[in-house]
């Protein structure tokens, strides 16, 4: 109504589906990731039932309620996903014990905080549970190595983007100025540098007219494509969405993968969001 473009980071698919044509997701969604992660570890892993536990507050039980279709799309059988806790939760105890029991391949934490997520890990391994863990929100990688240890060794979340196998140049330049001012580098990071570049070029091909016409600006969303700046290689970024939304708009940054093992984030996969 304002008449302006604007890049949020939130997951509601009200923003990006008409009438809404004014926002433009700047990241992958959840309900994105979690379809791909769950498909990978079928036929790489072998799973074939899933479990989701979830915080109740509104966007974690949103994620669970997409993850939950995805999975019952897919083929998964579900073997629970009523399971919640409440916010300020320590003991994690009594809800993992119903999901652990029922021994499900994979156990979803839906929409996980940082903090939560390493305490969920390690209840469930020290209540014997030796399956599968993901989520499909970033973790850092420090909080879970602090509170969790060992436990978290095979936990499955979506990284920011970027790793090293395929970051550009001009990416590592990048992360060194992040750490000049931040003092380390967050892999979250990843995701957002890419709003500026995506605004400034799309802006040179519109032309001027779309300084003060977002219609101008929106035009050009179909069929834009630049050179990565951030990626090895030979590689392009455009706008996505299409399939989830109606329309193009979403940047359509990579979908890392990552796995947790001794501290660290591995590479498990690197994906995209289909046009």
């Amino acid at each position: 109504k304002g008449g302006a473009m604007y890049i949020p980071y939130a997951f509601s698919k009200e923003l990006y589906t008409p009438p809404a044509s004014n926002a433009i997701l700047g990241m992958i969604a959840s309900y994105q990731a979690g379809p791909v992660i769950y498909k990978y570890l079928m036929e790489n892993n072998g799973v074939k039932s899933i479990s989701f536990i979830a915080r109740n507050e509104s966007d974690p039980l949103n994620q669970r309620a997409e993850g939950l279709a995805a999975a019952e799309a897919l083929g998964l059988q579900v073997l629970s996903s009523e399971d919640t806790y409440e916010a300020g939760t320590t003991d994690f105890f009594p809800v993992m014990s119903r999901i652990v029991q029922q021994n499900p391949d994979l156990i979803v934490l839906s929409g996980v905080a940082p903090s939560d997520a390493p305490l969920l890990i390690r209840t469930a391994r020290e209540l014997g549970y030796a399956g599968l863990i993901s989520t499909e929100t970033a973790q850092d990688a420090k909080i879970l190595d602090e509170v969790a240890g060992e436990a978290a060794n095979g936990f499955i979340s979506v990284g920011g983007a970027s790793t090293p196998a395929i970051r550009s140049e001009t990416m590592e330049v990048f992360i060194e100025k992040y750490k000049e001012v931040a003092g380390e580098w967050n892999d979250e990071a990843g995701t957002k540098v890419y709003a500026l570049e995506m605004i400034l070029n799309t802006l040179s091909k519109a032309g001027p007219a779309a300084l003060d016409d977002v219609e101008a600006f929106k035009a050009q969303l179909a069929d834009f494509s630049m050179p990565n700046p951030f990626l090895q290689g030979d590689k392009q970024i455009s706008y996505v969405g299409s399939g989830f939304f109606g329309q193009r708009r979403q940047i359509g940054v990579p979908m890392v993968v990552n796995e947790f093992r001794d501290g660290e984030f591995h590479t498990m996969f690197v994906g995209q969001v289909d046009p």
